[in-house]
């Protein structure tokens, strides 16, 4: 191979380097997970592990509303501001993010755990779930904190310590102290709640590691104009509430028609499902930033060129994974326990919902670090809209295979509906086109939008 062959072969073997390594990583994540979730079944039974999953995933919802989209804001503005090497803007930008996801956090640790009862007795039906859905407040501040400080470490392109912080230490550390002898209800949640402190505390170590990057002055022209932080973060803020909801609305219907064994059931053959996301987005925490820099500099044919690699690698790693899902539904099932086996079918349709977003791969994250997150909000309210109404149609008479139609059907439109979005938004460069040339349809496209 000729030296010019190697020239053009590098970057993209360096890209897909760390892309696995990501991978490895979530790989970690994914072991964790999945074991937390088997142990846990086995440990407290299906009854308990159904409040368990409430429990987590009502944490995840009112977690998620009181970040108000600032992690993904954060993002953005750290890996701009440092493009055109401006770091102590893009330590406000951290700082400020921090400041408001605790104190959101701290608010709707309060509310859940005020409102426990009317919850669990009113909206449940489940007097059972009332003790731990009020401990699981003491969840929602340490989860607030790791996925903040995973954000800023994608900011500053380490996306793989991003996704240890966020994503893969905590499930494991939780899971070492169910292996221990954690195997009440209650312990589980502490255990929760501490592990992501540890995560928490690692990425605060982390970040201050990199801490001298925030003392670059301006060095770089100014490239696009960023908005104010609070304005990328509020049409964002709708996207990470919408995301949520797509997965916990299900559930948490489901809650109100099917019994505490079957929200177990169906939850764990949702979580899944979900781990398609281990392969989306591994991949797209490490592009994410790359996105906003290419974008901030008016980068536009490389923007499109890293677009495409991320596609291609998603595409290649995740595809064997939907079809093991597909293929092999009771078999994943019934490594959980006994009597999860009723959830095949479910897996097998939301496992189609997963193969159409691996298809169409991180288009969300695309939008939201160019500045359309006006369009991507639009986008995810139509999700929204659709998993209402699909969950109030399906699941009362369908049970789990309603829940998990809905599931699927929305994943899909997003895919669908991101990926149209940035066909339109943010054209592809022509062949005769200079760079000037490029950088301005970039800079156009971008005030067209007002973002």
């Amino acid at each position: 191979m000729t030296s010019l062959s190697l020239e053009r072969v590098r970057p993209l073997l360096v890209s897909y380097g760390v892309y696995l390594a990501g991978l490895i990583t979530r790989g970690v994540e994914l072991v964790g997970k999945l074991g937390l979730y088997m142990l846990a079944a086995r440990v407290l039974g299906a009854h308990d592990a159904g409040l368990f999953f409430l429990c987590i995933t009502w944490v995840s919802l009112i977690a998620t509303v009181a970040r108000t989209g600032f992690e993904k804001a954060s993002t953005r503005h750290i890996a701009a501001e440092l493009a055109v090497g401006d770091g102590r803007a893009a330590l406000r930008a951290m700082i400020f993010s921090m400041i408001w996801a605790s104190a959101g956090g701290l608010i709707a640790a309060a509310i859940t755990y005020a409102a426990a009862e009317p919850i669990s007795v009113h909206l449940f039906s489940e007097p059972d779930l009332v003790r731990a859905l009020a401990l699981s407040a003491i969840v929602i501040v340490p989860q607030n904190l790791c996925i903040m400080f995973g954000h800023a470490l994608a900011g500053l392109k380490r996306g793989i310590a991003s996704q240890l912080v966020q994503n893969a230490l905590w499930p494991v550390l939780t899971l070492s102290a169910l292996a221990l002898g954690v195997h009440q209800l209650d312990g589980l949640l502490y255990a929760l709640a501490g592990s992501m402190m540890l995560a928490s505390l690692l990425g605060l170590v982390l970040v201050l590691r990199r801490w001298r990057v925030f003392s670059v002055r301006r060095a770089i022209g100014a490239g696009i104009a960023l908005p104010p932080l609070w304005k990328t973060a509020l049409p964002l803020a709708v996207v990470e509430i919408n995301q949520i909801a797509l997965s916990s609305i299900p559930v948490l219907v489901l809650g109100m028609f099917a019994s505490a064994a079957d929200v177990g059931a169906f939850s764990v053959a949702m979580r899944i499902s979900l781990l398609i996301w281990v392969v989306i987005i591994s991949i797209g925490t490490i592009a994410a930033p790359m996105f906003a820099e290419h974008h901030r500099l008016g980068e536009l044919r490389e923007l499109h060129k890293l677009n495409r690699n991320v596609w291609l690698a998603i595409s290649g790693f995740g595809v064997p994974v939907v079809a093991i899902m597909m293929l092999f539904p009771s078999s994943l099932l019934s490594l959980i326990g006994p009597g999860f086996e009723t959830a095949a079918t479910a897996l097998v349709i939301m496992a189609v919902g997963q193969l159409v977003n691996c298809l169409l791969p991180c288009q969300d994250i695309l939008l939201a670090m160019t500045g359309h997150g006006a369009r991507l909000r639009l986008l995810n309210l139509l999700q929204f809209a659709s998993c209402v109404v699909f969950s109030a149609l399906l699941i009362p008479s369908f049970g789990m295979i309603g829940a998990a139609t809905t599931s699927a059907i929305c994943i899909a439109q997003g895919a669908i509906g991101t990926a149209l979005s940035v066909r339109s938004l943010l054209p592809r460069p022509r062949e005769g086109d200079q760079p000037d040339q490029v950088r301005g349809a970039s800079m156009t496209a971008h005030r067209e939008t007002g973002s």
